[in-house]
């Protein structure tokens, strides 16, 4: 195969790319997110968010969040990565690889993540995320734990 053919062929593939990326709905983009949040790969986790995403966090969910108290709010892909590497780190992973969801499609570009880790323990908490998709890529995430506990 010629190499001006190759080249021809991987720039076709990668033109594929960000299409598949923009087809996916909502619900697949969060399908996608728990999976590769469960094997702690942050670039994974990463590739799934806009430049410009928006990730707001519960008060102390990261521990250097500023200021310390009321919501985290991390804007732009290179913060939200910092809820990411807290999320998927050794004391955290755990949790996430038991956790249980289902997805709820909104409709247009929003979707719950229900969420439960440690169900019937003393450790047991739960939530709800919002998202908000567009063009395949999450733009906004609001984690929001259940004030109730077991």
């Amino acid at each position: 195969m010629s190499t001006l053919l190759k080249m021809a062929a991987a720039l076709a593939l990668l033109g594929a790319v960000p299409a598949f990326a923009a087809d996916r709905t909502p619900e697949q983009v969060v399908k996608d997110h728990v999976a590769s949040m469960k094997t702690a790969n942050v670039d994974a986790v990463m590739a799934d968010y806009a430049d410009d995403a928006v990730v707001i966090t519960p008060p102390g969910l990261v521990p250097t969040q500023q200021p310390a108290t009321g919501p985290g709010v991390y804007s732009g892909k290179a913060n939200a990565r910092k809820v990411f590497v807290v999320l998927t780190g050794k004391d955290s992973i755990g949790g996430i690889r038991a956790m249980e969801t289902s997805v709820e499609p909104l409709g247009g570009d929003v979707a719950l993540l229900h969420w439960m880790q440690f169900r019937g323990t003393p450790q047991q908490v739960s939530g709800i995320d919002v998202f908000v998709v567009r063009g395949g890529r999450i733009v906004v995430q609001d984690i929001i734990l259940d004030p109730a506990r077991p």
